[in-house]
């Protein structure tokens, strides 16, 4: 004999029903809700932080402008002071002119091997270049007075001519002759990367049979 089921208790199971499919739905709907809810809450906010940065860049938009073109403008100025190779005869010629310009006079000059000494990246002509430093040195023996040693040294950092150090310098006085016998040490630097075309210094014309290219005779 089969029982029937009361009122109450018809109630009782829709009751129970009702609540099961509330938790399901509670924990299978809203909670997948609740966590994309929470992953879009998180993302918003980042995209928020990213938004104010970029604000922040447009509103300084100008100074990064200005700031661009003169970090360009430097960069081509100091890259104008650095040749793009250095041989021999244009330290020579250096030597002569800038030893000539103080009305000094000139007589030895010795040499030495370039050395590499960085590795670098920097724009030229708007593009993104790797470029090397070399080093090269060269000295020389002549003789000045005081006023044309002082002068000497003003013109080798003078920013109007190629980058160039002295690395040292010794100088011997001749008091009957009221003049100064000086030894120097120089150093230049030059650059070299892909496409960059070395120019050599032009070198004055000397008759041939000369074998004084220092002009010490006259």
């Amino acid at each position: 004999m089969k029982k029937k089921l009361s009122l109450r208790d018809v109630n009782m199971i829709l009751v129970v029903v009702g609540l099961v499919i509330l938790l399901a739905v509670y924990f299978l709907v809203f909670q997948n809700y609740k966590t994309k809810n929470e992953e879009l809450n998180t993302q918003l906010t980042e995209r928020q932080a990213h938004l104010t940065e970029l604000q922040g860049y447009y509103n300084n938009l100008k100074s990064y402008e200005t700031g661009t073109a003169e970090g360009k403008a430097n960069i081509k100025s100091n890259l104008s002071r650095l040749p793009l190779g250095i041989q021999s005869e244009d330290f020579l010629v250096y030597i002569m002119d800038s030893v000539a310009e103080v009305n000094g006079t000139l007589d030895a000059v010795t040499f030495q091997d370039s050395s590499q000494v960085k590795d670098f990246s920097t724009v030229i002509d708007e593009k993104q270049v790797n470029v090397t430093g070399y080093k090269v040195g060269a000295g020389f023996t002549g003789t000045m007075n005081y006023t044309q040693l002082k002068n000497y040294l003003d013109n080798v950092y003078s920013i109007d001519n190629n980058i160039t150090y002295v690395d040292s310098f010794s100088v011997t006085t001749d008091s009957e002759a009221s003049t100064l016998s000086v030894s120097f040490s120089l150093s230049k630097y030059y650059i070299s990367y892909e496409g960059g075309e070395y120019v050599p210094v032009p070198v004055p014309d000397v008759a041939l049979g000369t074998d004084d290219p220092f002009r010490t005779v006259s």
